[in-house]
C-alpha cells in the first residue's frame, strides 16, 4: 500500500510558532502585558509568545461544550459561564441533554485547572492588557469564552490570538469586535493537516504543557 505523504508544516516547532506570534504580538500590545494560554493546546505558543515579547505568562483553563460528546456548541473558561453557538437552537427535547453537556465540560475545568495549576490561582490580570492564545484553531468557542473569562478578571483590553487559524475562525472572531492577531490564516475549514513539526503526540504536548504551567507560577 503506498502510503500518503504528510503535508510540510506551517511551522518547524510549536515554540517557533510561538517565537513569532510573539514578535507580532509585541507590535499590537502594549505594556504592561501578560499572554494566557488556553489549555492544552495554547500553553507551549504562549510561553514562547512571552518570552519572545518579554512579558508575563500564565494558563486560562477552558473546554468545549460537546453534545453527545461530539458536536462542539460552545465553550467555557474558568468560572465564566457557557458561550453557546447562535446557531445552536435547542429543541425543548434537548435542554436536558445541553445541561448535561454545560455540566461535564465545568467538571473538565474543574480537574484540567487542577493539573495545570494546582491550588494557584490565575495571575492578577486587573491593569494589564491581556492576549489569550491558542495553537491551531479550528472553533472560535474556546478563544472566545477565554476572552470573556480575562474581561471578567478586570483586564484593561482583551485581545484573541493564534499561531494559526481558519478564515472561518477569524471572521467569528472579529465579529464580536475582538481584535485578532494570527499570522497563519487558512482558508480551509479544516485546518492544516500537520500545522507543527514537532512529533504528533497529544500525551507528549499535553505533559509539556502541563510542565509549563507549573513553571509559570
Amino acid at each position: 500500500m503506498t502510503e500518503v505523504p504528510q503535508p510540510n508544516a506551517l511551522y518547524p516547532t510549536r515554540s517557533g510558532a510561538g517565537a513569532m506570534l510573539g514578535r507580532q504580538l509585541y507590535q499590537r500590545i502594549p505594556s504592561p502585558s501578560i499572554l494566557l494560554g488556553i489549555t492544552p493546546t495554547g500553553v507551549e505558543i504562549a510561553a514562547s509568545a512571552s518570552q519572545a515579547m518579554g512579558c508575563r505568562f500564565d494558563v486560562i483553563v477552558g473546554a468545549h461544550v460537546r453534545m453527545d460528546g461530539t458536536e462542539v456548541i460552545g465553550a467555557m473558561a474558568e468560572d465564566g459561564d457557557a458561550l453557546l453557538d447562535h446557531d445552536f437552537q435547542p429543541g425543548f427535547a434537548q435542554i436536558t441533554a445541553l445541561e448535561e453537556a454545560v455540566d461535564r465540560a465545568r467538571r473538565v475545568i474543574k480537574s484540567e485547572r487542577v493539573l495545570f495549576r494546582g491550588q494557584r490561582a490565575i495571575k492578577s490580570l486587573e491593569g494589564m492588557n491581556v492576549a489569550v492564545v491558542d495553537g491551531h484553531v479550528t472553533s472560535p468557542w474556546k478563544l472566545l469564552a477565554a476572552v470573556a473569562a480575562a474581561e471578567q478578571l478586570s483586564a484593561i483590553k482583551v485581545w484573541a490570538a493564534a499561531a494559526v487559524s481558519t478564515q472561518a475562525v477569524q471572521e467569528r472572531i472579529r465579529a464580536r469586535k475582538i481584535e485578532f492577531v494570527c499570522p497563519s490564516i487558512l482558508m480551509d475549514a479544516k485546518g492544516h493537516a500537520r500545522p507543527f513539526g514537532d512529533a504528533n503526540d497529544s500525551s507528549s504536548e499535553r505533559l509539556k504543557s502541563i510542565v509549563l504551567a507549573r513553571q509559570a507560577a
